[in-house]
Parts: structure tokens; C-alpha cells; sequence
């Protein structure tokens, strides 16, 4: 697929089909989320690949939709999803190199471009995925049992669209371009 078609095609699935993810599909997306810049060189990112029923339902238990974090109802919808990548990143690795702003900023921003290469990836290879982030972080990181060097960043279905929406619509460029400094 051309690379332009890639990300016009790209686009938030929340509906899969019952069909298996090969392992080797999988792993390629590793590849891309792993083939991404990082602040320098880095690499914070680490992947946990889940597909256990029981472990996706504890996943799905910790996030929520919209922004009520406390009562706010399970994003349910990820559990049709065949398999969940969770990003996570080593805080620890990020911190000894950049001090605080590794933490502030780095790692969000150094995985999210991780993130970017997996779901365009995804389209690549003909599956669908949808950057989740709606989670509680400190219940997260206990369902997966990470160190406190490590904080999850992006909870990552994956599978094969069953899609029907129509592409949401995009704020106009024009409205979004400044030229020298800020114009608005």
C-alpha cells in the first residue's frame, strides 16, 4: 500500500472481527513500534502482548470512557479484540540519561511515536487498532504486574476491522497553519 493511503486509511477501530492475529503479524508491529525515534536514541518503549481472556477482562476493568476516571464504564468494546498490546515505558532508562523532563514529557512523547508506527503498521498489514488511553495508570500497572520503573502508556487492540463508520471528520489544515508565529 502506498504510504499516503496508509494514513488517509488509518483510522480508530473499535469493532473486530472473530478472526485470529498471526504471531508473525504481531511481531512485525513490534518491529515498526520498535523502528521509531526516540529522544536520544533511548528507545523507552517495552510491549506486553496479551490475548488471555481472563487478562484482557482485567485490562478492560481499569479503563473507562470519557473523562470520568473514578465511575466512568469499561471501555468493554476492546475485549472483541483478538490480542492487546500494552505500551509501556521504562521510566528508569528515560530518567538517567534526561532527569525530570524524561518523566514530564519523553516518555509520552517517545512512545507515542512508538504508538503511531504500530497503528500505522496495522493498516499496512490489513488489521485495525485504536490508541486507548482512557485507563487508570496505578491499576494498570498492577494487572500487569510492572515495576515501579515502568508505566504503561497505551492500551493497543488489535485485530481485523469490522468497521462499517464513516472517516470522522478532520478539522480544515488552513485552520490549524500559522506562518512565522502564532496568528490566532
Amino acid at each position: 500500500m502506498e504510504f499516503q493511503n496508509v494514513i488517509f486509511n488509518r483510522k480508530s477501530i473499535r469493532t473486530f472481527l472473530d478472526e485470529k492475529v498471526s504471531d508473525e503479524q504481531i511481531y512485525r508491529l513490534l518491529e515498526f513500534g520498535h523502528a521509531a525515534p526516540s529522544a536520544g536514541n533511548i528507545q523507552p518503549w517495552e510491549f506486553i502482548i496479551v490475548k488471555d481472556e481472563d487478562n484482557k477482562k482485567a485490562i478492560v476493568e481499569t479503563t473507562f470512557i470519557g473523562n470520568n476516571m473514578i465511575d466512568g464504564k469499561p471501555q468493554e468494546w476492546i475485549l472483541k479484540a483478538p490480542v492487546i498490546i500494552v505500551v509501556v515505558a521504562n521510566k528508569q532508562k528515560s530518567y538517567e540519561r534526561y532527569g525530570k523532563i524524561a518523566l514530564e514529557t519523553l516518555i509520552y512523547l517517545d512512545c507515542s511515536a512508538c504508538i503511531e508506527n504500530m497503528l500505522l503498521g496495522a493498516v499496512e498489514l490489513g488489521l485495525a487498532s485504536c490508541y486507548v488511553s482512557g485507563f487508570r495508570k496505578d491499576e494498570l500497572s498492577k494487572v500487569l504486574k510492572l515495576p515501579e520503573t515502568h508505566e504503561p502508556i497505551a492500551i493497543l487492540p488489535i485485530g481485523y476491522s469490522n468497521d462499517v463508520s464513516l472517516k470522522r471528520p478532520k478539522v480544515k489544515l488552513d485552520e490549524i497553519i500559522h506562518c512565522e508565529v502564532f496568528s490566532g
